[in-house]
């Protein structure tokens, strides 16, 4: 048997015109890739691992993006809205009150002057690599490629740059199967703290401001009700399988992050999916998942002459969706041998860039990783 892992390197480097609103209602869902897979956990099931990612062992992923610029560590867009938490104080001190210095205007500090995907790239191969993953968007809802469906992304705004599309370039020259990180289906209830402060703001309030003809509803998603206990900043935890009082996405929401990872499919052709959901986005109070796996999967086969290379990870995977995709384990191993291939992906630091593990010498050894 042959067990399968991925390492994650947080490569969160401090240096590092107007578009028309997306937040139109009743969105209409990108054409799923047809052909032999079915949106069906049955017609899922046939899915085989293809034996790249089995014998690759070792990938390494640059869970970088806007969050990294303040240099304070992950889940910093959901912590700056919670006045007590730690990332609130950082944010205060470095760039005033989050009602007149939100999360937007973080990702406009953002610029990434200093970043080199092609020595990167060229650099992790030579230390083993065998695929390399890029963040796609994180639950802070910004896309990091030129987006066809969410305008606030890194090509309009922050470096101005196609993040995903420059790293795929330097992964096709350098022989690295690519794989994108998608987050975003969490957006809507992990950034309800910004409701407190600049997260009910309009296009309308843009007249004037750097964002002028953005809507950061696009951006924060809170158009609606909080969910049961959003003023406690751990609430999420318990609600991240869309239970326990958490408010219910809307269809528009649901279609736009259906469209917006179809469409980073399409353009980009990864290797790789990996996301950080119980299973896929919306499982289990919607199908936008299970869609996404068909037209993976159909999507490879037909690129690749009728052989599958298509990966997608997942979290907290029960039997029935082993059969169908990979089970991811975040920082961490099973507790037993596993028939089907699997990863774990692990930080050296933080998930996101936090300067202070690096001052204190706090990087995790390659000897601990292994």
């Amino acid at each position: 048997m042959r067990n399968k892992w991925m390492m994650s390197l947080c490569c969160g480097a401090a240096m590092l015109a107007c578009v028309p609103s997306a937040a139109q209602q009743n969105v209409q869902p990108e054409p799923m890739q047809t052909g032999k897979y079915q949106p069906t956990w049955e017609s899922l099931a046939a899915y085989e691992c293809p034996d790249w990612f089995r014998d690759a062992k070792f990938g390494i992923w640059a869970h970088w993006g806007p969050q990294c610029e303040p240099e304070s560590g992950d889940w910093y867009a959901r912590h700056m809205y919670y006045p007590g938490h730690w990332q609130y104080d950082v944010h205060v001190k470095k760039y005033g009150n989050p009602k007149d210095f939100g999360f937007k205007d973080v990702i406009n500090e953002w610029k990434a002057e200093e970043w080199q995907p092609d020595s990167l790239v060229r650099f992790y191969k030579s230390v083993g690599a065998r695929y390399f993953m890029a963040l796609g968007n994180h639950h802070d809802n910004m896309d990091l490629w030129d987006s066809k469906y969410q305008p606030w992304n890194s090509v309009n705004m922050g470096p101005k740059r196609d993040v995903v599309g420059e790293w795929a370039k330097a992964c096709k020259k350098y022989g690295l199967p690519l794989g994108v990180s998608i987050h975003a289906s969490h957006a809507w209830t992990w950034m309800e703290g910004s409701q407190d402060f600049d997260g009910k703001l309009t296009k309308a309030d843009g007249k004037g401001k750097w964002w002028e003809g953005y809507d950061p509803q696009d951006l924060y998603e809170q158009r609606h009700e909080r969910s049961k206990d959003s003023k406690n900043v751990g609430a999420i935890h318990s609600q991240w399988a869309w239970g326990n009082g958490a408010s219910q996405p809307s269809e528009d929401f649901k279609t736009k992050v259906y469209n917006r990872t179809l469409d980073v499919v399409n353009r980009y052709h990864p290797d790789v999916l990996y996301f950080d959901d119980t299973v896929l986005p919306f499982y289990p109070i919607s199908d936008e998942g299970v869609r996404i796996l068909a037209h993976m999967y159909n999507t490879s086969l037909k690129e690749n002459k009728g052989k599958m290379r298509a990966v997608v990870t997942g979290k907290i995977l029960e039997d029935k969706h082993k059969e169908a995709m990979v089970w991811d384990v975040e920082r961490g191993i099973p507790d037993r041998p596993q028939e089907k291939a699997w990863q774990t992906c692990t930080c050296l630091g933080n998930w996101h860039y936090e300067r202070s593990v690096y001052d204190r010498n706090g990087y995790k050894p390659a000897s601990q990783v292994v």
